[in-house]
């Protein structure tokens, strides 16, 4: 499926020295995220914004009605759906391949634009925007990014992922009473188990997706790239519980992710939010950012 030009807001105050890319949620527009970037613009004038924007296609939710959405998927705001979030995934796969392939290109370019220094671009989005973005960052293959920020959002596959750490190996801790040998290879690739369970959850996830080539053979370095993520508790399109497995699940992976929660709070970016997105932005770019 074709994607829409982004939308692009260029650095208030040049020369261009980040980019944070950010995504919007299903049935939205990247203009809706424009209360977000306003405020961002003032701590950070040096970035540029660059919010893509999905393409439309049949929504299963609303009884098939063409809307723009990252991918096809289904309710995440009861119960039943926080008790199995595996659900019709499947139809999740189609979209998901297509918006990862497409936000890779789109991070490859603005890598190069800033001289091929990974740690001057930021990723992130709200909601399904979020979901979309967290597997971007999963499956990207090059160096760690400056940060990742998502909201309101969940991580596709979760239990899957869950189900690759947890019938891992090297997850259970043995001595030498058991055999064990602390120096021994013994996973037929010449890798230590142990680094080896982030890269066994990529290739799941890239045979998940139908994504062409080989997953890796060692821990990723985007799972380096520090996260933050955050959500309402009274969000009810996509209920707190997911937003708190997907931060558990990132965890036992390694990777560096803060989680705030917030109380009272929906399905939307708040002030509050955006004050702390803008304390973690700063605590990763702060030669950047002004000092308010």
């Amino acid at each position: 499926m074709p994607f829409p030009s982004p939308l692009t807001i260029p650095p208030l105050a040049p020369p261009h020295q980040y980019t944070l890319i950010l995504l919007h949620g299903r049935g939205s527009t990247p203009h809706s995220l424009l209360p977000l970037v306003t405020p961002l613009q003032q701590s950070f004038p040096s970035f540029k914004f660059i919010l893509p924007t999905s393409p439309r296609s049949r929504a299963t939710i609303y009884a098939r009605s063409l809307i723009p959405q990252w991918f096809d998927g289904w309710h995440l705001d009861t119960p039943a759906s926080a008790a199995n979030p595996s659900q019709d995934e499947w139809r999740s796969i189609d979209g998901l391949q297509q918006t990862v392939n497409y936000l890779h290109d789109l991070l490859r370019e603005e890598i190069a634009l800033l001289g091929g220094d990974s740690r001057k671009v930021v990723l992130g989005g709200l909601s399904q925007g979020c979901a979309a973005s967290l597997m971007a960052l999963l499956l990207w293959e090059g160096e760690s990014l400056g940060g990742y920020v998502g909201m309101c959002g969940w991580l596709p596959f979760v239990r899957t992922v869950d189900g690759v750490v947890e019938g891992f190996d090297g997850s259970e801790s043995k001595t030498e009473d058991d055999g064990f040998d602390p120096f021994a290879r013994d996973d037929g690739e010449g890798h230590d188990k142990a680094e080896d369970v982030e890269a066994a959850v990529v290739s799941t996830l890239r045979e998940c997706l139908e994504l062409d080539g080989k997953g890796p053979s060692t821990r990723p370095r985007s799972f380096d790239t520090p996260v933050f993520l955050v959500h309402g508790t009274e969000d009810d399109k996509v209920l707190i519980a997911h937003g708190r497995e997907a931060s558990s699940c990132l965890q036992q992976l390694g990777v560096n992710t803060s989680w705030n929660e917030y109380p009272g709070l929906g399905h939307w970016f708040y002030p509050e939010m955006i004050t702390d997105i803008a304390a973690f932005l700063k605590s990763h770019t702060r030669p950047i950012a002004t000092q308010n």
